[in-house]
């Protein structure tokens, strides 16, 4: 379930504290936004899990590789990845 940064994963933004590493930050034509992630585990040390966020005006969807991500629950890392997409949307979104 989880997963450990792979060294050639090239990452468009990483947060300061190095928890948040963000792969990829894209909107199709439907208007629908991407954002996708690797997210430090809080209890087990240099792992990371996957994480993705799809937005619409409507609606959020998320996928994350964690446990409680495995089981359809909104987890930690979602929230993490949302945070600093929010934070620095206009630098993420050239």
């Amino acid at each position: 379930m989880s997963t450990t940064t792979a060294a050639n994963t090239k990452y468009v933004y990483v947060s300061t504290d190095k928890k948040v590493k963000v792969i990829l930050i894209e909107e199709d034509e439907h208007g629908i936004i991407k954002i996708s992630g690797d997210v430090a585990s809080s209890s087990r040390p240099s792992t990371y899990h996957h994480t993705e966020i799809l937005i619409n005006n409507n609606w959020i969807r998320f996928f994350c590789s964690c446990e409680a991500g495995a089981h359809g629950f909104l987890c930690h890392h979602v929230n993490e990845l949302y945070n600093v997409y929010r934070k620095n949307a206009k630098k993420l979104r050239r």
